[in-house]
């Protein structure tokens, strides 16, 4: 008399080959997602800061409007300077806002 076992082939693997197989189908899923988005997380992580001198474009109430080089206007809440001030700003490449600014002497 022959016994037959009943038990799936994932019921003989043990919990750390199991726990090492999700590891590595977890991370094929994460960077198929990368590659199919073009990397995404790489810019978020590689951000590149510029820094450059602009003047106050627009001013309006305590909010400065500046337009930097890389063409989209970033606003300065909390604005202390005047219109046409030149100001030392760095932003993050591809940002909105600015990271830190100063008036230029």
């Amino acid at each position: 008399m022959g016994f037959e076992d009943d038990s799936s082939e994932l019921a003989k693997i043990s919990t750390k080959k199991l726990a090492i197989l999700f590891g590595l189908a977890f991370l094929g899923a994460f960077m198929f997602i990368q590659m199919v988005q073009g990397f995404p997380l790489a810019d978020i992580l590689f951000r590149k800061t510029v820094t450059e001198q602009v003047n106050v474009s627009i001013k309006q109430g305590d909010v400065c409007i500046i337009e930097p080089a890389d063409g989209r206007p970033k606003s300065i809440h909390g604005c202390p300077y005047n219109l046409n001030d030149p100001l030392i700003v760095s932003y993050y490449e591809g940002s909105t806002s600015v990271e830190s600014y100063q008036l230029n002497r």
